[in-house]
C-alpha cells in the first residue's frame, strides 16, 4: 500500500487487469484527470449516484482518501506517484483530451472498459417518435478522434455495429471557448445489442453508474415492446396489463382454454394465437394440434 500522510491507496491497482480495473480505466479515459502525481474524478453533484460511484472507486482502490463536496461537484483525488505512473503507462496522461489513445485492453475486459467510458462520457436515452413508437439511442463523445475511431472499429468487429456515424461536433463552451468533440451514436437494434454487451449479466460486484443502468433497463423494455412486438400484441398486453407469456399461460393452465377459445377471449384470429404461443416459448411449432402438460400446451 502506498501512503501519503494519513491516506492510503492500492498503488498497484492499474498493474493487474480485472473487471473493475478496466471499468475505472475506461471511466478515467472519459471523465478523469491525471496531473503530476495525482489522479482525480470530479463529478456533478446533481446526482447522488455520482457520489455513490466515487465511494465505490475508493473502496475498490483500498483507499481512505476523502470525497470532497465542492461548489457544484463531488471530488475524489488520489495522490500517489506509483498509481499515476501506472495509469500513464496505459495511455491516460495529463492533458489527454485531444491526444488520448485507446489502451490495449484484454478482450475479456473490453465490455467493462467500454461501460466505464460510456458511464463517464456517453448517454443512453429513449426517444418518443412522432409515430408514437419509442426509439433507443446509445452514444459516446470524446475530444480524441483516434480514440473514437478505434472504439467504432472495435464495436463493429465485436458486435457488427457498422455505424459510419463518427462525426465531428464544434461547440462553444459557457466561457465562450470553441472546442471540438467526436461523437458516435447507435440506434434501435444496434443500440440494444450494444447495451446487452455492456450491461447484461454483470454482477453486483461489477461497477456501473446507477442512473445509466436504470436507463439501460428502460431502453431494454422499450426495444422489446416496440421492435419485437407488433401493435396487436402490444394492444393485448395493454388491455390485460401483463406480459403476453403470462396472459397465455393463465388462459391455458388456469382456465384450460383451447387455442380457438383463447382467440375469442382476446378478440384476435386463432392463427395469431398459435404464432404467439411459439414466440413466447409455450409451444414448439404453430400447428393447431399439440400435447398438453405443464411445460407445454393443451390440445386445441
Amino acid at each position: 500500500m502506498g501512503m501519503t500522510s494519513v491516506y492510503e491507496v492500492n498503488e498497484l491497482f492499474f498493474k493487474n487487469w480485472s473487471n473493475n480495473m478496466a471499468y475505472i480505466l475506461g471511466f478515467t479515459c472519459a471523465d478523469g484527470c491525471v496531473y503530476k502525481t495525482s489522479l482525480s474524478w470530479d463529478l456533478s453533484d446533481k446526482y447522488e449516484s455520482n457520489k455513490k460511484l466515487l465511494e465505490d472507486f475508493r473502496t475498490i482502490l483500498s483507499s481512505n482518501y476523502p470525497i470532497y463536496k465542492r461548489k457544484n461537484s463531488f471530488r475524489l483525488r488520489l495522490s500517489n506517484k506509483k498509481l499515476t505512473n501506472s495509469i500513464k503507462e496505459l495511455g491516460v496522461i495529463p492533458n489527454k483530451k485531444k491526444i488520448l489513445e485507446f489502451p490495449e485492453v484484454p478482450d475479456e475486459y473490453l465490455r467493462h472498459f467500454i461501460r466505464g467510458f460510456l458511464d463517464g462520457d456517453g448517454w443512453v436515452c429513449v426517444r418518443q417518435r412522432k409515430c408514437g413508437r419509442k426509439e433507443i439511442c446509445v452514444g459516446f463523445s470524446n475530444g480524441s478522434f483516434a480514440f473514437m475511431e478505434k472504439l467504432s472499429n472495435l464495436l463493429d468487429y465485436k458486435l457488427n455495429l457498422t455505424s459510419n456515424n463518427l462525426r465531428r461536433r464544434d461547440k462553444i463552451t459557457e466561457r465562450g471557448i470553441k472546442t471540438t468533440v467526436y461523437q458516435l451514436e447507435y440506434y434501435s437494434k444496434s443500440a440494444y445489442n450494444l447495451l446487452c454487451f455492456l450491461y447484461k449479466g454483470i454482477s453486483e460486484s461489477d461497477l456501473f453508474l446507477g442512473r445509466k443502468f436504470e436507463k439501460y433497463l428502460e431502453a431494454e423494455k422499450a426495444f422489446k415492446r416496440y421492435s419485437l412486438k407488433n401493435r396487436l400484441w402490444r394492444d393485448v398486453e395493454d388491455r390485460f396489463n401483463k406480459e403476453m407469456v403470462d396472459i397465455l399461460s393463465d388462459l391455458i393452465f388456469d382456465e384450460g382454454l383451447s387455442g380457438i377459445q383463447i382467440a375469442k377471449r382476446l378478440g384476435i384470429h386463432s392463427s395469431s394465437v398459435y404464432r404467439w404461443l411459439v414466440k413466447t416459448g409455450l409451444k414448439k411449432d404453430n400447428s393447431r394440434c399439440f400435447e398438453y402438460d405443464k411445460s407445454g400446451i393443451a390440445e386445441a
